[in-house]
């Protein structure tokens, strides 16, 4: 059997300090760089940005009266909570979209509602911003019982309805 001889060999000991000033440099920029990175992500900053933003947006909002204004007629026929509740299922409370004239806004300038009673029914006139005359518009519906969008009429679905709702943009006039 063969023996292991192990030698000892003396530790330079000049070398120690130096190994020991490398380790508490490498551990105090580890120490400062997740500092700095804890405070660059304090919440506070994400609930500023997020404050400022939502206060942003609420004054961008629509209004009556200023961006456009809203007409109910006919208001024995369907109550105003109906109404209201199926406009916004349509998507025609969407106030910021049908002002918008980009090409994925609404770009509308005039939307009129008429009320299908017989069918529970409604049926949409939209008047694009420029509009030249009132033969001038697009056709869309709902149907109240399905909850559903109503496509494919035809320019006699609102003939003899009762109009029941006038949407209309103020900042093309």
């Amino acid at each position: 059997m063969k023996k292991f001889h192990f030698t000892q060999h003396a530790v330079n000991k000049s070398n120690l300090p130096y190994f020991r000033l490398i380790s508490a440099v490498i551990i105090l920029i580890i120490v400062i760089a997740s500092l700095l990175f804890v405070f660059h992500n304090k919440q506070s900053s994400v609930t500023h940005s997020e404050t400022s933003q939502s206060s942003s947006q609420v004054t961008n909002q629509p209004k009556e009266g200023k961006d456009y204004t809203i007409q109910y007629s006919n208001s024995t026929l369907i109550k105003h909570s109906t109404l209201n509740t199926s406009l916004k299922k349509a998507g025609l409370f969407n106030f910021n979209y049908l002002l918008n004239t980009s090409d994925d806004g609404g770009n509308d300038a005039k939307i009129l509602v008429y009320y299908n009673q017989t069918n529970q029914q409604l049926v949409f006139k939209f008047y694009q911003n420029g509009y030249q005359s009132e033969n001038d518009y697009q056709i869309g519906g709902y149907d109240l019982q399905k909850q559903t969008g109503i496509h494919g009429l035809q320019p006699s679905a609102f003939n003899g309805l009762p109009l029941v709702y006038t949407w209309e943009n103020l900042q093309t006039k």
